[in-house]
């Protein structure tokens, strides 16, 4: 079905891998879905681990979800130990808050996991590749691996798991949290889809076994299960005493004296304070890089030039803030103590192979280029004036780079015009194309197979992409990706839900420029559609059976309206 491995473009870009280019260049790939494939695939065959860089949180979303899509589709297995999402928190680390817990515990998985296994893909943002952290050596002391015979002291795990940020509640009913009742530890570790409980006999594990959180019984049994860490520092109620010592000493001056006192409050008696992640370092060594837990990956940058103007306007407002922070007298660590600076980075990038994706290929380059040595004028905005941002520079052109012009276009938006849609499938098959449907639940896929039948197109309804039944030009399949495309050389058209039905709320948003339609439009069609909706569900009583088109038969119970705080709804 992907023939995307027989194309020249893919095999020269194989080739320059296999002999550790150390810059290759990827023009063409638009859509992101395109890149995902072409990344799963070329770590599929180099066996090699793949840093994808992306700008933001939500790029990262779409590269989660598109890759765990195709490295299902190509190798028949489920993605979720071998994706690792490394985000940083995209809030002001100078507003005195705490990072998202989320964002704290994926932080930790991730980093754990990179000492524990070699994965096969680590996705970060732009500012994870900045932020400094604690060392390998370090992170593998904050979790443990717990075997069934093996010796290990319940009390000593009962300190770690409260010192890396697990919550003690009993029952234990979500993840990060933990209880002990005699020799019997249940916790609930990220990354795991049910609680574990270990049984100790003496200091040994005696029994590990996995259970269900609503009735308490036992599930399975284990031979071992590991335990990450929920945030990546291990603080204890010591380490809080004595960063309060360190902290007076550090902030003696007397202007610091308010500030230092709202926080030293909680610390002297060992208790955490809001934001003290920003802080700790004064005590802990976090000077180490992520580049350190990558090993040998090889850097995949997504849109170099967007993270370029991004990191560019990061350390600006950094450097700002820092400024605004002190003036106010208040206790905060300067910017290279918790970020790498742009020159350490520069330093570091050139050291790992590296793989560029950009839509227009040199041209954007040299585009890149020149908005960068613009950027270096004082700016105006809204009326003020801004400070000179400095680039970065973290990807210059490389004269000696190899560059691959790998093409990918969008596909068609259809509509629910199903006729158009079964001519252009039928034109595809005839010209010798090959057609993936990838729907997101069992319930549409089958829909669109029953639909291209009745227009007499031959379709298989597979959960892989990879068939021992032989060619097969239209498939249809499970799964989610961001968007659809087609990849002409490799002769393959690929189709989300979004390409054949209306639009979800999802493809409004990321509407391409050019297309939009008024607010006003999108308004009142959202707005016909909701009250039809509501409607058919009006003509219904309460008890009748329905049918839902992903779950199957139900009862309906009724309309009810909810206050969710800041919106109210009415809620089927």
């Amino acid at each position: 079905m992907l023939q995307i491995t027989e194309t020249a473009e893919y095999q020269k870009l194989l080739a320059e891998l296999r002999a550790n280019a150390r810059v290759i260049s990827i023009s063409g790939l638009v859509a992101g879905a395109a890149r995902a494939l072409a990344v799963a695939a070329l770590q599929r065959e180099t066996g090699k681990t793949f840093a994808v860089v992306a700008q933001s949180t939500r790029d990262l979303e779409s590269w989660e979800r598109d890759l765990r899509f195709w490295y299902s589709a190509l190798s028949g297995q489920d993605g979720d130990n071998e994706i690792l999402v490394l985000p940083a928190s995209e809030t002001d680390p100078y507003a005195g808050t705490s990072p998202h817990a989320q964002t704290l515990e994926r932080r930790a998985l991730a980093l754990w996991r990179l000492r524990q296994h070699s994965s096969k893909f680590v996705l970060l943002t732009a500012r994870a590749l900045a932020r400094k952290t604690v060392t390998p050596e370090e992170i593998g002391k904050t979790g443990a691996v717990l075997r069934r015979d093996e010796d290990h002291s319940p009390e000593e795990l009962v300190e770690k798991l409260m010192a890396t940020g697990y919550m003690r509640e009993d029952p234990v009913g979500a993840v990060g949290e933990f209880s002990m009742r005699g020799g019997i530890v249940d916790v609930w570790p990220p990354g795991r889809d049910a609680p574990v409980r270990l049984e100790f006999f003496g200091d040994t594990v005696d029994s590990v076994r996995e259970f269900d959180p609503e009735n308490q019984l036992s599930t399975s049994q284990l031979k071992e299960v590991e335990v990450p860490p929920m945030h990546e520092f291990a603080v204890t109620a010591l380490d809080f005493q004595l960063w309060s010592e360190a902290a007076r000493e550090r902030w003696s001056d007397e202007r610091y004296d308010r500030s230092l006192r709202d926080r030293t409050a909680f610390a002297d008696e060992g208790e955490a304070f809001t934001g003290w992640e920003w802080l700790i370092p004064i005590i802990k060594n976090c000077t180490s890089t992520v580049f350190d837990h990558l090993g040998d990956a090889v850097l995949v940058v997504d849109e170099p030039g967007g993270i370029e103007s991004y990191l560019s306007e990061f350390y600006e407002n950094l450097s700002e803030r820092y400024r605004q922070i002190d003036e106010a007298d208040d206790i905060a660590l300067a910017p290279d103590e918790l970020f790498l600076t742009a020159e350490e980075l520069r330093q570091l990038v050139p050291t790992r192979q590296r793989v560029e994706l950009r839509t227009l290929g040199r041209t954007a380059v040299e585009t890149d280029l020149e908005l960068a040595l613009e950027a270096e004028a004082p700016k105006v905005q809204l009326g003020r004036s801004r400070g000179t941002r400095q680039p970065v520079f973290l990807f210059p052109v490389v004269d000696r780079a190899l560059e691959i012009e790998w093409q990918a276009q969008s596909t068609l938006r259809y509509h629910g015009r199903i006729a158009d849609l079964a001519a252009e499938v039928t034109r595809s098959v005839e010209d010798g194309k090959s057609t993936l449907f990838v729907m997101p639940s069992l319930g549409v896929a089958e829909r669109i197979v029953d639909i291209l039948k009745e227009y007499k197109i031959e379709t298989r309804l597979a959960f892989t992409t990879e068939s021992s039944e032989g060619y097969q030009p239209v498939v249809v399949t499970v799964g989610r990706l961001s968007s659809g495309f087609e990849l002409p050389q490799s002769r393959l058209i690929v189709h989300v839900e979004a390409d054949v039905f209306d639009e979800t709320a999802d493809s409004v948003e990321r509407r391409p420029a050019g297309v939009e339609r008024s607010q006003k439009t999108e308004k009142k069609k959202r707005k016909s559609k909701a009250a039809a909706f509501l409607s058919d569900f009006r003509d219904l009583k309460a008890g009748d059976y329905v049918v839902h088109i992903d779950h199957g038969v139900a009862r309906f119970g009724g309309l009810q309206t909810l206050d969710l705080g800041p919106r109210t709804g009415e809620f089927m």
